[in-house]
């Protein structure tokens, strides 16, 4: 494996402008690899209930997915249900199950503890602790979480994000965490307590990087039908996290500015695919030149020439 994650397999239900979907399959942890798999190997650690179907399984083997750190729990498995108004910006929960989630206590085998790059999707900080104290010498350590998280358990996030080498929030996100209302200033703040770069997740506003010497701008690419945003953001971090494994592992590319800036546009691409149905399925039929076309696209929507 390249990359292991940590993060939440659930079963969705999810209502917007554009239709219901039930029990769908969902969580952080999925949508990451889905995403990732279009250039890396990804091992899923999390738990699910007897009622996760052999289906979900062979699907994401399918994507070339490593399943076998998805264990069965006694309990059901983690459900979510939420509802988008027509901006799409906020999901509002009408429902939550933990399930197997509510036991979750992984255990990582030897070759789990050995993989190079390890992202710690949203889940509680607990778990993404217990997880990162398990690990050997990761090369390169990726961190998400929530507003929940960051208000039930804002030091413990603190403890985690400081072995973090980049860190996922949106904008609300990341000025909860810091108590900065600017979005640079609060990077900045996060910054000097571990993760060298921070990427602030703005939706349909695309993407703001701050690295220690540099800060980047990207657009969302302007898709035209937008279904379900729910694991876009996770999608992003799976596009992101899986061409810098790509770079770094398989083409010997050292972290850089110009790494950084490709992986933010590759993530942002995978992303704009995620929304245009639910659950994963616009993820489904979709191939490596796709998203490489979306990613010259937006190049060519922020080209412009220099003035003087």
């Amino acid at each position: 494996m390249q990359i292991l994650v940590t993060g939440t397999a659930a079963f969705d239900t999810i209502e917007t402008p554009f239709g219901i979907k039930e029990n769908v399959l969902g969580g952080s942890a999925i949508h990451f690899s889905v995403a990732a798999s279009f250039l890396s190997l990804v091992r899923i650690v999390a738990d699910v209930g007897p009622d996760f179907p052999a289906a979900h399984l062979k699907y994401l083997e399918t994507k070339g997915v490593d399943t076998h750190g998805i264990r069965k729990s006694e309990q059901p498995t983690f459900a979510w249900k939420g509802k988008y108004e027509y901006d799409m910006a906020v999901a509002h929960t009408l429902d939550t199950r933990l399930g197997a989630l509510a036991s979750f206590d992984p255990e990582l085998t030897e070759a789990e503890k050995k993989a190079p790059f390890l992202f710690l999707a949203n889940l509680d900080p607990d778990i993404q602790w217990k997880i990162l104290s398990q690990m050997e010498t990761p090369r390169y350590i990726g961190l998400d979480s929530m507003n929940f998280w960051l208000d039930q358990k804002k030091e413990k996030v603190w403890k985690v994000l400081k072995k973090a080498d980049v860190l996922f929030l949106n904008d609300a996100e990341i000025r909860q965490l810091s108590g900065e209302a600017s979005l640079i200033k609060a990077a900045r703040l996060v910054q000097k307590n571990g993760p060298s770069i921070v990427l602030v997740k703005k939706g349909e506003h695309g993407v703001l990087a701050v690295g220690k010497d540099f800060t980047f701008i990207t657009a969302a690419f302007p898709t035209e039908t937008v279904k379900d945003p729910t694991g876009a953001g996770d999608s992003f971090a799976g596009g992101f996290f899986s061409y810098m494994a790509d770079q770094v592992l398989n083409a010997q590319a050292t972290v850089s500015e110009q790494l950084i800036r490709q992986a933010v546009v590759w993530g942002a691409a995978v992303a704009s695919f995620n929304v245009e149905n639910f659950s994963t399925n616009g993820l489904d039929k979709i191939s490596r030149e796709d998203i490489v076309s979306r990613c010259l696209d937006i190049h060519e929507f922020t080209r412009f020439e220099r003035h003087g």
